[in-house]
């Protein structure tokens, strides 16, 4: 008999569930708390708390995010806007930057063949060529170091910044 009354208190005590009162609330960045304690909530929460009620403890209620208003809406879309654009000119600027390398390490290998050739086949003209291919060289030289001024300005991924050297490596000091 005391069996018997022992399981049966045992029973009893298994089928009680807690019950517990759930609070939930957003914070002002829209992150969902969820609580079975009302202190555990971050103190901006703690004003808006809503009590969570529920016949069945396994459903998950949903608690949908507040309205942003119109106002924040377009100042943060207008912050997004500027920074994108300003990414967009960084970009565009990294890109002429390298189509000037290129096209300065072009220039140089050019003039460096021409006078080469000039030398190769000495005539009256070649004298007019080499002080053209010198000419060309000494102002792929200046533009060099202004570009390497202006790239020191500007911020680079390092494959941009290694794509930029080789190029300028092609022309000799």
């Amino acid at each position: 008999m005391v069996k018997f009354l022992s399981l049966l208190l045992v029973m009893m005590f298994i089928s009680v569930t807690a019950q517990a009162t759930t609070y939930s609330c957003r914070d002002k960045q829209g992150r969902l708390y969820m609580s079975d304690n009302l202190q555990a909530l971050p103190e901006e929460c703690r004003g808006k708390v809503k009590v969570v009620e529920t016949e069945d403890p396994d459903n998950l209620n949903y608690v949908p995010a507040q309205k942003v208003s119109p106002g924040v809406s377009a100042e943060f879309e207008q912050e997004v806007h500027d920074v994108e654009m300003a990414q967009q000119q960084q970009k565009e600027r990294v890109e002429n930057l390298l189509q000037r390398a290129e096209q300065l390490a072009k220039q140089y290998n050019y003039a460096v063949e021409e006078k080469s050739r000039a030398n190769r086949r000495w005539s009256y003209r070649s004298r007019g060529i080499i002080a053209e291919a010198n000419q060309l060289i000494e102002k792929v030289r200046a533009d060099k170091q202004q570009l390497l001024a202006e790239m020191s300005d500007e911020k680079m991924s390092w494959q941009e910044e290694e794509k930029m050297n080789s190029w300028l490596d092609e022309i000799a000091d």
